[in-house]
Parts: structure tokens; C-alpha cells; sequence
């Protein structure tokens, strides 16, 4: 393929960030490998124009943010777009990674990533923190924004068959969509032989926000703990809903056992996920999660919920074990079953990490990303 000079944007990106932002620093990474260039557009802080730096070979302008919500994204791409003017030329392509991304104003080809969408983000949050009500109350323009990224591209991609499905019957998409899944990087999370003098744990990695179900994981507690007393509950990650689930975890008296980790460098994370009992993801929405990739490529045996997403990556029973969503009981009894079955623990774990190695590694989806960029050069 020609060597191209490709420009990412994204809403966030490493250090410090998750999810999307570590989607497009890898991609970033393996398209380097592969001998492009690449330069990212991402959100900086609200006194500096812009940032530049260079993250291991990747040139990042990080500028300027003003988290005004929800005039946040227009208000980013007013700084975004008259920073990219000035070097346009010097581009092949742009790869936006949606959502609540800026509209890009160019006539170079473009690609859009739908990660998961705004609309199902907002409908699968609850009232509880401030920033599900601005999401609720400032719905139609989000998903405005979302859909004039997606509409104004020459190739559109998601994450998972439910996230096409969604831009289909929820945005009016009408257009090809290609599924090209979320990566892992499968040298790096890897397993690792348990220390069994380590305390028994059940991790959970991701952000602290109402949709991702952490309400009915500390509710489920309340029974695995009747069994497994010394069972300990690892929380990773930063969130608008970190007061309130303390607070559900003093109202059961069982403080002793949650620990908040807050964010983690990656050495920590992996660490977290070689050294777990059981990994948990009680979602209620999700596109493609990545955190789930990372811990069955660590060999984890994994408990998620039965939403799209979560089910494209884990077939019942052989990798991994899904569970109704908002069902605490029967997530404890899902929990207390492995943590009581050695063997089943082991089988799903070597399972896992097989199904990843063959399906998630980053060198089969960045190929698969090289063809949508031939495709419209």
C-alpha cells in the first residue's frame, strides 16, 4: 500500500485516557509500523492554543478545550479547524473517531469510527450525576453533532455489528457500514502464572458512570459475600458516579471490601488483570469494550452482561460468562459459580485469551483499517 500521512482525530489520547483515546494511540502505533505517518488532533486544556509533542513517534497538537457542555464539541472545533487549515496540505486522509467529536472542515477523504453511539449512551444512563442530566437535557443537539461527523464521511466503520445496527435504525444511515472490531495488544496482555498467596479478587476496569451497571455489582456483593467473606472488589477508574456508589457500599456495610483504584498506568492495569479472580463488566450498554479484550487476552475468566457488544466478543459458557443486565442476584450466583470451579475457571480463561490471539490482535484490525484507507484514496 502507499505510505500515506494520515490525520487522527480523537477526543482524547494517552496518557491518562481510556477507551477510544487508547483505540487510536495503538492504531497509531501499528500504522507507524507499517510505515505511514501520523499526525493527531485532540482535545488540550482551555488556556493554551495548542500543545505539541510527540508521543513514541506520533506527532499530537493537543488544543485548546473549553468544557462548556454541550457547546463543548463546537467550541473545540472553531480552535481544531484553524489549526488543521494551516496544515491540510500536508495530509493524505483524516480518521475521525466518533462520538463528540468536531466536524472537520475539508475536502480530503474521510473515514469515521463509530465507537458507540451518543444516542445510546444517553439512553442507557440514569439521573444520578450531573453528567447523565446534561447528556439527557442536551440530547437532540449531541446527537446532531454525531450525525453530521458520520454523514459528512466518504467510509464509515463501528466497532461492533450492534453499533452498525444502531447508526442504521437510529441515525437513518442508509449507507455501507464496515465492522472492523476493537483491538488489543496480545504481546503486551498477556497471561500470567497466579500467585496464590495473593488475596482473592474480583476486578472491574472502565469508567464510574451509571451505565456501566457498577450499582448492581455492589448490590450483588451483599450475596457473594455471605460465601466468600475474604473476597475483596477492585474498581478502577475515574467517574461522576465514585460518591454515590461509595455511599451504596456504606449503606451495605461492606466497605472493608471495595477498594477505588482510581486511573492506573498500564504496567498497574496489567497487573490488576494477571493477578484477578474474575473480571466483571455489569453494563447496561456498551459498543465494542475494550476493557473486556484486554482482560480475556490476559486470560481472565470474565463475567459480562448479555447487551450487544459485550455478547459479539463472548460466546456463553466456552470464553467467558454472560448474565442478564440489572439482575444482582443472578450476577452473585454467576460470580459465586466460578469462584467455586476451579475448573471452569481455568477452561474459560485459556479459552479467552485463544478467541482474542485469533480475532482482536491489532495487527489483524490495523489491516483491516489500511483497506478502508485504500479504498478511498
Amino acid at each position: 500500500m502507499v505510505k500515506l500521512h494520515i490525520c487522527i482525530v480523537v477526543g482524547s489520547f494517552p496518557p491518562n485516557c481510556a477507551g477510544i483515546g487508547n483505540y487510536a494511540y495503538n492504531l497509531s502505533k501499528k500504522l507507524i509500523e507499517h510505515g505511514h505517518k501520523v499526525t493527531v488532533f485532540t482535545r488540550g486544556v482551555w488556556n493554551r492554543s495548542c500543545i505539541i509533542e510527540k508521543v513514541e513517534g506520533i506527532l499530537v497538537y493537543r488544543i485548546r478545550f473549553i468544557p462548556l457542555y454541550p457547546f463543548h464539541v463546537e467550541l473545540h472545533g472553531i480552535f481544531l479547524n484553524k489549526i488543521f487549515k494551516s496544515l491540510e496540505n500536508s495530509f493524505d486522509l483524516i480518521h475521525i473517531h466518533s462520538p463528540l467529536v468536531p466536524l472537520v472542515h475539508t475536502k480530503l477523504p474521510r473515514v469515521v469510527t463509530e465507537h458507540g453511539t451518543t444516542k445510546g449512551d444517553i439512553d442507557n444512563s440514569s439521573l444520578k450525576d450531573v453528567h447523565s442530566i446534561i447528556l439527557h437535557f442536551f440530547s437532540q443537539k449531541l446527537i446532531s453533532l454525531d450525525s453530521k461527523a458520520i454523514k459528512n464521511s466518504n467510509r464509515i466503520t463501528t466497532v461492533s455489528k450492534s453499533c452498525a445496527e444502531e447508526l442504521r435504525n437510529e441515525y437513518g444511515i442508509n449507507r455501507e457500514i464496515t465492522v472492523i472490531n476493537n483491538g488489543v495488544d496480545t504481546n503486551y496482555f498477556t497471561p500470567k502464572i497466579r500467585n496464590v498467596t495473593k488475596e482473592p479478587y474480583i476486578l472491574y476496569t472502565g469508567r464510574l458512570d451509571s451505565r456501566k451497571g457498577l450499582v448492581d455489582l455492589i448490590e450483588s456483593a451483599k450475596y457473594i459475600c455471605k460465601k466468600h467473606p475474604e473476597i475483596k472488589f477492585i474498581l478502577t477508574g475515574k467517574g461522576a458516579n465514585k460518591k454515590y456508589l461509595e455511599q451504596k457500599i456504606k449503606d451495605i456495610e461492606l466497605e472493608n471490601n471495595f477498594y477505588f483504584s482510581g486511573f492506573v498506568d498500564q504496567l498497574k492495569l496489567i497487573e490488576y488483570y494477571q493477578y484477578a479472580s474474575i473480571y466483571v463488566l455489569p453494563s447496561y450498554y456498551e459498543g465494542l469494550p475494550t476493557t473486556l479484550l484486554e482482560a480475556m487476552s490476559c486470560g481472565l475468566p470474565s463475567i459480562a452482561t448479555d447487551v450487544a457488544g459485550n455478547s459479539e466478543v463472548i460466546k456463553d459458557g466456552e470464553n467467558g460468562l454472560l448474565v442478564p443486565p440489572k439482575n444482582p442476584k443472578k450476577l452473585a450466583d454467576t460470580i459465586n459459580k466460578l469462584l467455586d470451579d476451579d475448573v471452569l475457571r481455568k477452561k474459560i480463561g485459556i479459552n479467552a485469551r485463544t478467541h482474542i490471539v485469533e480475532n482482536y490482535d491489532w495487527e489483524i484490525i490495523a489491516d483491516k483499517i489500511e483497506e478502508i484507507y485504500k479504498s478511498i484514496m
